[in-house]
């Protein structure tokens, strides 16, 4: 078994998860584009509240065709997964047909779906395709919760079904929460509802700002002192490997990250960012390849240089620090500057877990 540019891994000797690791470690020291996320529309037909989706509307997207091409040239680059999303990817009438041409390209495909679409014929050609794994966004654990995040009555009824259906099916599932102000309530009872179907719950406290500028979603991020006491509630002493999504965080230089090093995000509309609620620097691959776009994204990592506001390298919490390039750029327009936010919950992290001379991850 020989993967092109992925040559001297030792790969009939190792088992899968160590081959992965190390093929990931490869792919981030020769800068490959393993991983990459598509964002096949924006169309949804739910409303999160905390949503970076700036429309939610469907026009003036990639054609079939131009997502098949854009599918060759990753798969050129030596992409090996692709996560494929929205919005909610089941609004778009060609979505199964892209899901297909990925696949017999050799790619693994994930899916990431609110999974209110689901219908026993989708189930069934999910099923079809093997995915690597179908990602579900749940967003609380009753009614109420729920479909006061989404804004759509009936939408917890609907998720519930197309969860059953893939679990019918055996399909691999991951349900993820993001957890914010209406549901981190109810963040320990959907973990226990997710894994008494035997399905792997993780949850983030993540919230952004929209790919528009507005910064109306971070009105529903929880609170610093929240986000701890949330952490010791569901994770305890230690954490399980995996529980805790976290994204961008930068310890080491304005990226850390897989961004432009061994990952990418496509939007839409054909423009090539470094990941899907960091869209710099809107490469166009409707007028360029994606071989010179990841170019692009290689140049923007590599070139990025902090301001005068980078204070990271003499802040006593660094090592506690969530905040990444993102969130700086996307509340300042700058990637450098320390956010409140995050250096209060870095403080009260330290003081936390210092006391314990242990973290929950």
């Amino acid at each position: 078994m020989t993967i092109p540019r992925y040559e001297g891994l030792g790969i009939e000797s190792m088992g899968n998860s160590e081959f992965f690791s190390r093929l990931e470690s490869r792919a981030f020291e020769k800068r490959i584009p393993i991983k990459a996320t598509v964002e096949l529309t924006y169309g949804c037909n739910l409303r999160c509240v905390h949503c970076y989706n700036p429309t939610h509307k469907a026009k003036g997207e990639l054609s079939t065709q131009e997502f098949y091409r854009i599918i060759d040239e990753l798969a050129q680059e030596g992409c090996f997964w692709i996560t494929f999303t929205g919005g909610e990817m089941f609004t778009r009438r060609d979505t199964f047909d892209i899901l297909t041409y990925a696949k017999k390209k050799g790619i693994a495909i994930i899916l990431l779906t609110n999974a209110t679409l689901i219908t026993p014929e989708r189930a069934d050609r999910i099923q079809a395709l093997q995915p690597w794994r179908v990602d579900i966004s749940i967003y609380g654990a009753t009614p109420e919760t729920y479909e006061r995040v989404t804004g759509i009555p009936g939408s917890f009824g609907r998720f519930l079904e197309g969860v059953g259906r893939l679990r019918e099916r055996q399909v691999p599932l991951l349900i993820k929460m993001p957890a914010m102000t209406l549901n981190q309530h109810e963040v320990q009872q959907a973990k226990a509802l997710v894994e008494g179907w035997g399905i792997k719950f993780i949850y983030s406290s993540e919230i952004t700002p929209r790919q528009d500028g507005s910064l109306e979603p971070l009105r529903y991020r929880i609170s610093p002192q929240d986000v701890i006491q949330l952490d010791q509630t569901i994770l305890g002493e230690w954490q399980e490997e995996g529980e805790v999504e976290k994204e961008c965080e930068a310890k080491e230089g304005l990226f850390r990250c897989g961004c432009g090093k061994s990952s990418m995000a496509v939007t839409p509309y054909g423009e090539m960012n470094l990941c899907t609620n960091f869209p710099v620097p809107q490469y166009n691959l409707r007028t360029g390849s994606v071989s010179s776009g990841w170019k692009a994204l290689v140049e923007c990592v590599d070139s990025a240089l902090p301001s005068q506001a980078y204070e990271c390298p003499s802040c006593d919490v660094r090592d506690y620090c969530r905040q990444g390039p993102r969130d700086a750029l996307l509340e300042r327009d700058d990637f450098s500057p320390c956010l409140p936010y995050f250096k209060e919950l870095a403080s009260s992290e330290k003081q936390t877990y210092e006391t314990k001379d242990s973290r929950p991850y």
